[in-house]
């Protein structure tokens, strides 16, 4: 059986990642800081990769033939300028050593579409240069390319922009939902902005489908189908019967958040996954809204 180690297995990602890594027969094992009470899906284990003794400790007790590295700092309004990245950068490229060192047949990075930069057009993984505005793009970038540069056999993804239940309170959509629902204004941008939005299970299925495949280099994984952040709003807003409590405009956009287009020329990812997302955006949105509302409610 293929024993995999997911690393930041414990985040937004990582639970999707874990359930569709033994949904398709892998023996899964986690590491996380402290292992969760509602621990499923996997063989839990108590490290900090931060630290030599946590990345040796979790190489040495699992063994893995495979590793998919997620674990980084991430938490909204933090992680882009953390100066916390180098550690991770640091980090991370002594894990994948290290892993290489004891046999890991397979090594899998998670990066991001931040290593990218400013374009304006989808991001294609052979002709677009990575020129990242942000310390955290810069981050990533150079961990895939210690990664790439010291394993032929390594592949790296770049995340777009997942979104489903569990995700983070304070990104768009979840922070969207529970401004509408507890009657308040929700405050934005102009929304033209365009990114590419991925429901978490179709990013977990994906992943799954890159490690098992016998791609190397970097892919992307995105959906392909860029939508404005307007549209996105605009759907969740109108689904809820509250559109009049968006303010399009309130808010400048700055930074990476002006760029016009985020998006992912997902050709290569469609090499092996043959179609595009299975769940889509529509049926996504309807799920995490659903969940939303669900967690919302409390008790009855």
């Amino acid at each position: 059986m293929k024993r995999v180690l997911v690393t930041g297995a414990t985040g937004f990602l990582g639970r999707a990642v874990v359930l569709a890594l033994a949904c398709r027969g892998f023996e899964v094992h986690g590491v996380a800081r402290s292992v969760p009470p509602d621990a499923a899906e996997a063989t839990w284990h108590s490290a900090d990769l931060l630290t030599d003794a946590g990345r040796e400790r979790a190489l040495t007790v699992v063994r893995p033939s495979h590793l998919v590295h997620l674990a980084w700092e991430a938490r909204p309004g933090r992680y882009r300028d953390d100066p916390g990245n180098l550690n991770w950068a640091a980090a991370s490229s002594d894990l994948f050593a290290r892993a290489s060192s004891i046999g890991v047949e397979r090594i899998f990075g998670i990066g991001s579409c931040l290593e990218y930069g400013p374009y304006s057009g989808p991001c294609d993984e052979t002709s677009t240069a990575g020129h990242p505005a942000t310390l955290y793009g810069q981050a990533k970038l150079a961990a895939s390319q210690r990664l790439l540069g010291a394993d032929t056999g390594a592949v790296w993804g770049r995340v777009f922009f997942p979104f489903g239940p569990c995700e983070p309170e304070d990104r768009l959509i979840p922070s969207l939902i529970r401004s509408l629902l507890a009657g308040r204004i929700f405050n934005c941008s102009h929304g033209e902005q365009l990114r590419d939005f991925i429901y978490i299970e179709d990013l977990a299925h994906a992943i799954v489908a890159v490690l098992e495949s016998d791609m190397t280099g970097v892919v992307n994984l995105g959906s392909g189908e860029p939508r404005s952040l307007r549209r996105v709003v605009e759907y969740f807003s109108t689904r809820l019967g509250k559109t009049g409590q968006v303010r399009f405009g309130a808010v400048e956009a700055t930074g990476v958040d002006a760029e016009p287009i985020i998006a992912a020329d997902v050709r290569r990812l469609r090499s092996v996954t043959g179609h595009g997302p299975v769940v889509g955006f529509r049926e996504g949105a309807e799920r995490d809204l659903a969940w939303w509302i669900d967690r919302l409610s409390g008790p009855a």
